[in-house]
């Protein structure tokens, strides 16, 4: 078994108000409120889950969306992917040796509709009043990260449990979701979530959940709290905010995004040259002596599709933050052209070893649909909804893993948990725009997975949850 090396949103009722006048009254809109998802199996082994169920949103726009995929972003662990339709993932090609080298297979889902539900050990005799939903982060699924955090594929024998079981065994209703797409659209992910919620509160009666998020995860759960859906005119058939969370514990969020594809050339090199389930920030670029184009690989809807919407959907440009700066650091130089590569790399443009449309033209995205632009401004102009409990809990531990040689390996240029910087981590001025109560803001030395795993951190976020 490897062992995982310590270190890495129904139809909107109104977009305007809709006023009619009945004796002199004006009646506010309905409630936003999508279909009910629908039960499509139960898994035969669950294990490490009591229960383990297929959804499907039951919305025409989730049935018929077919969201683009690399076959690598599918779940990583074996159950996980065993749990979703065998045919959920459609081929619909090959990268060749020009184009998009070293990518293999890509296609598409065969339905947004579809996410797991996992259910916690003895969740019907729960002693505490509120469910948990648990929501995982990119590159992840809920196995990996609540039941067996040290572990990417499921042990026989878990030794090392997770969140899930820290909170089952002190009474609480867990349930987690999983996604099949591990860089998916953060408000096609929004809206799953919302069918989850639902069904918890079906499943247990209660009238409000709590939501735990890790990393990429908070976002689709800030876009549903936030009816962030709105911000678009394509997405503005997906469900508003309910009124169903009670506390929001964030972890590791990225609040105000991140860079690091954009900042880092050889973070680009590093994941072509070992098929690493991330996108680049080029769409050409000169690797093993031959320009190839990376067309489905880079962050933008330009060229052949975006294949990595969620993690467009994260990008802020943090070298020219107005609040807090961060300018490159030694990592990002490319001595080797006077640093011509770093700049147009970052902004754009063409130097010896690759071409790229730049971080700016890549958060606007014109091209883009399904909330891909501006998402991260977007989410902070608008901000959670004001009755919602806030708790942060994030790292400050830079290092992720060591080389071989013993360099650490993390995210150097700002203070950060290896990965997200913490500026982004505690950038809460956005989220809190509309006055949902910030409760608590901590910050623990682990990097960017430990944060969500280590015992310490499992008692706070339990502790938050308690009060």
């Amino acid at each position: 078994m490897k062992r995982i090396r310590r270190g890495f949103i129904g139809l909107v009722a109104v977009f305007f108000l809709l006023v009619n006048l009945v004796a002199g009254a004006v009646f506010p809109p309905p409630e936003a409120r999508a279909a009910s998802p629908v039960l499509i199996a139960t898994a035969t082994d669950p294990y490490p889950w009591e229960r383990v169920e297929l959804w499907g949103d039951s919305s025409s726009q989730m049935i018929n969306g077919q969201e683009k995929i690399v076959k690598f972003s599918l779940p990583r662990n074996d159950k996980v992917r065993s749990w979703f339709p065998a045919d959920i993932y459609v081929h619909d090609g090959y990268s060749s040796t020009y184009n998009d080298y070293n990518f293999g297979s890509y296609g598409h889902l065969k339905s947004n509709r579809y996410f797991l539900l996992g259910y916690g050990p003895n969740w019907q005799n729960a002693t505490k009043p509120y469910p948990v939903l648990l929501v995982h982060g990119a590159r992840d699924d809920m196995n990996r990260a609540w039941a067996h955090p040290w572990d990417y594929q499921t042990p026989g024998s878990i030794t090392n449990p997770g969140l899930m079981q820290y909170l089952a065994n002190r009474g609480y209703a867990v349930f987690a979701i999983s996604f099949p797409h591990t860089h998916g659209n953060n408000l096609i992910q929004a809206e799953l979530i919302a069918d989850a919620i639902e069904i918890i509160k079906q499943k247990t009666g209660a009238s409000k959940v709590d939501v735990v998020a890790h990393s990429k995860g908070n976002l689709p759960a800030i876009a549903y709290m936030s009816s962030l859906n709105n911000e678009w005119t394509d997405t503005s058939w997906m469900t508003d905010y309910r009124g169903d969370v009670r506390k929001y514990i964030a972890v590791a969020a990225p609040f105000k995004g991140l860079d690091t594809m954009f900042r880092y050339y050889t973070a680009n090199t590093n994941v072509i040259q070992n098929n690493l389930n991330s996108p680049v920030a080029f769409w050409e670029a000169y690797i093993y002596y031959v320009y190839r184009y990376y067309k489905r690989w880079d962050m933008t809807d330009t060229y052949n599709g975006n294949y990595f919407q969620g993690q467009t959907q994260l990008l802020h440009n943090w070298v020219d933050d107005p609040e807090h700066p961060i300018p490159f650091n030694s990592e990002s130089w490319t001595s080797a052209d006077g640093n011509e590569t770093m700049y147009d790399l970052y902004y754009g443009g063409q130097s010896a070893y690759i071409t790229s449309e730049g971080i700016n033209q890549a958060i606007a995205n014109p091209n883009g649909s399904l909330g891909t632009s501006n998402f991260i401004a977007k989410l902070n102009n608008k901000g959670l909804d004001p009755g919602i409990n806030l708790y942060v809990l994030y790292g400050y531990n830079q290092v992720w893993d060591y080389t071989w040689w013993g360099y650490p390996i993390g995210e150097k240029a700002d203070a950060s948990d290896g990965l997200l910087f913490v500026a982004s981590a505690t950038y809460t001025s956005g989220v809190t725009r509309r006055g949902a109560p910030l409760k608590a803001k901590v910050g623990m030395n682990y990097n960017h997975l430990d944060i969500a795993r280590e015992t310490p951190a499992l008692q706070w976020i339990e502790q938050k949850l308690a009060e």
